[in-house]
């Protein structure tokens, strides 16, 4: 196609365009309006306390001393544990078969696919490891020892029963909760694995670094792409009306709000420690 060619159908389309919708701009508003509801509430956590807090922001400025780092590992480690026996009482509760297949895959995903030695808590739990070594402090960052000697918080205990609440109340709700869980999951790991990096130069060998970092890769490779599409079926299996979206939305945002709190006061116990 020559250029003028190029130029005369580009305005034909333009013109068809706005004879239909009136503008370019109202056309436009009402793509916007045919968005599907569910999805255009998952993309509101990118603004969220959930993502944009206290802790992120230490986290990825700079080294941490392990004692602190120990703080984020030992109630970080709490909620990672608790997840996959929290998404489990939310599969058993709900009897829409195609999203409960769904929940299940998560479920499947967070467990290793099957095998210990790749179930997510079990790859954190070797990061933190490898980090302490490298740090100096090679018993520091154990879990066994921070399960020992570094105390739970408040927030955190607050944290995963509001979780467990909102994933067995009702189907709607709980989906809600699982979707806010999986969009904000793939850049709250993203934004893990960039204050992972403040320690590279640790490892002598940067391949052995990456090697360390397989928890990371796990989230943001496939796993939690998959993770949010998953997330966002199961919730349109239970929007079937003006109630159900808003008990969608309620699980939604009561999940990043605890998400916030949590994060806000990992940041505030590790700051006290400077």
């Amino acid at each position: 196609m020559n250029p003028d060619t190029h130029t005369i159908v580009s305005t034909m389309n333009q013109t068809i365009a706005t004879q239909s919708s009136g503008t370019p701009a109202v056309a436009a508003a009402r793509a916007q309006q045919t968005e599907d509801p569910i999805e255009a509430l998952a993309r509101t956590v990118y603004t969220s306390t959930a993502l944009n807090n206290d802790f992120y922001d230490k986290w990825t400025r700079g080294r941490c001393a392990p004692k602190q780092i120990a703080v984020f590992a030992r109630n970080y480690g709490e909620v990672v544990r608790a997840f996959p026996e929290i998404l489990s009482v939310m599969i058993s509760n709900t009897r829409n078969v195609e999203a409960r297949t769904e929940y299940a895959k998560t479920l499947y995903s967070e467990m290793g696919y099957g095998r210990v030695d790749k179930v997510h808590s079990v790859l954190l739990d070797a990061w933190f490891e490898q980090l302490g070594n490298k740090l100096g402090e090679p018993e520091t960052l154990v879990w066994e020892n921070m399960a020992a000697n570094v105390a739970v918080l408040p927030e955190t205990t607050g944290f995963i029963e509001g979780q467990r609440r909102l994933y067995s109340a009702d189907n709607a709700t709980g989906s809600g909760a699982q979707l806010a869980q999986e969009w904000q999951a793939y850049t709250m790991l993203r934004k893990l694995y960039d204050g992972a990096t403040q320690y590279k130069g640790l490892w002598e060998l940067e391949d052995e670094f990456h090697e360390a970092c397989e928890y990371f890769y796990a989230h943001i490779g496939a796993a939690e792409k998959e993770h949010k599409l998953e997330s966002l079926a199961g919730a349109q299996q239970f929007h079937v009306d003006g109630e159900s979206k808003l008990r969608i939305e309620s699980g939604f945002h009561e999940h990043l709000r605890l998400y916030g709190n949590f994060w806000t006061a990992v940041a505030r116990a590790m700051n006290s420690m400077e």
